[in-house]
């Protein structure tokens, strides 16, 4: 298995690790339910340097991107992000993505993209499949590690590390500021629901930055957190995991992804999802709470009146409404919200209610 630039700082944590997408990270350090508390109360810091990081220079880069990502990408200003979707000719899914619009080192413009761990090989093929000539295409996961700290009080741990200095970043923008002599490129952006930031550092400095984080927050709450509490995180703020809710058998229509296409611009695919936005829907994403105790797993079976209507991909106990939730696929006539509906866990079938997503939304 992959192993992080922490994963020696990990082990020496005595964390519990897992493995995760073809790496090996922590599942949690302590009882993972304090972790998830110490995200909605205080603050969390994940390792998150599984994730794919590429960048892509040149003066191709731009019309590379655009002409494969469902953003527009022309409309970016220096030190912004976007978040969307890289699709096939026929519209399907290859990855969810998050690019960085950079300042240029040299000729050319110069973007980062971030990846789900399963697709970085992909989404590096692709796009040197699809490069001109004078783009460059560089993956720098192994020379750049990043980490995400997230929680209502992440922004007074950054202050606390860099001083006074520090000024407030808006949502889906970023900046190079040195923390502990290192310089760290820092992003305001979530994947739990709650405001967060997350931070890019040479992996060789990954190491002190860990230590220095957790020990700025100590007094305010700060805890390390592992992938079981990012998990709860993520799927109460409603976001997808490539690879469990999407992959490349879904298009963003009926995965409730439209909103991170611009079918004002051009790119790969675009064509297929304008059809099937023209076309019945078969089925939706959906997400679900249970009746009763039962943690759904992928690809449990959905019913309504002993008629099958669709399938489970993620599962979870939200301990912000108190009950077992889940996402799942099911049949567009059973999409609305209050449809009662059965979820198979473990041979039984528990009752169970569709509701609106998100489960969780921070005031």
């Amino acid at each position: 298995m992959k192993q992080t630039a922490l994963n020696s700082v990990h082990s020496q944590a005595a964390a519990k690790m897992t493995e995760f997408q073809g790496w090996q990270l922590p599942a949690h350090f302590s009882d993972p339910t304090d972790e998830y508390h110490a995200v909605r109360g205080a603050s969390g810091l994940f390792d998150v340097g599984f994730l794919g990081r590429i960048e892509v220079t040149g003066a191709g880069s731009e019309a590379l991107l655009q002409s494969i990502f469902t953003r527009n990408i022309s409309k970016m200003s220096e030190g912004t992000a976007l978040y969307g979707l890289l699709c096939n000719e026929s519209g399907f899914i290859l990855d969810t993505v998050l690019v960085f619009k950079l300042t240029p080192e040299g000729l050319g413009k110069r973007f980062l993209i971030t990846t789900n761990a399963v697709s970085t090989d992909m989404v590096l093929a692709w796009l040197k499949k699809n490069a001109p000539g004078n783009a460059v295409i560089s993956d720098l996961t192994a020379t750049v590690s990043q980490f995400a700290l997230q929680g209502p009080h992440a922004e007074s741990v950054l202050e606390a590390l860099s001083g006074a200095h520090f000024k407030k970043i808006k949502q889906k923008h970023l900046k190079t500021i040195t923390l502990v002599d290192v310089p760290v490129m820092v992003t305001r952006t979530s994947f739990t629901g709650e405001r967060g930031y997350e931070l890019f550092v040479p992996a060789d400095k990954a190491v002190v930055l860990w230590d220095a984080l957790l020990k700025a927050g100590t007094s305010s709450g700060l805890l390390p957190c592992g992938m079981t509490s990012r998990d709860i995180l993520r799927l109460e703020a409603g976001y997808v995991q490539y690879g469990i809710d999407i992959d490349e058998t879904r298009t963003p229509v009926e995965s409730g992804l439209m909103h991170v296409v611009d079918l004002h611009t051009s790119f790969l695919g675009k064509d297929a999802i304008m059809k099937r936005t023209g076309e019945p829907i078969p089925s939706k994403l959906v997400g679900f709470e249970l009746y009763d105790k039962g943690i759904p797993k992928l690809g449990g079976t959905i019913f309504s009146e002993n008629r099958e209507i669709g399938s489970t991909t993620s599962g979870n106990h939200s301990p912000h409404i108190r009950k077992d939730i889940g996402l799942g696929y099911v049949l567009t006539r059973y999409a609305q919200p209050g449809q009662e509906i059965e979820i198979e866990v473990k041979d039984k079938e528990i009752a169970a209610k569709i509701i609106e997503l998100p489960f969780y939304k921070r005031k």
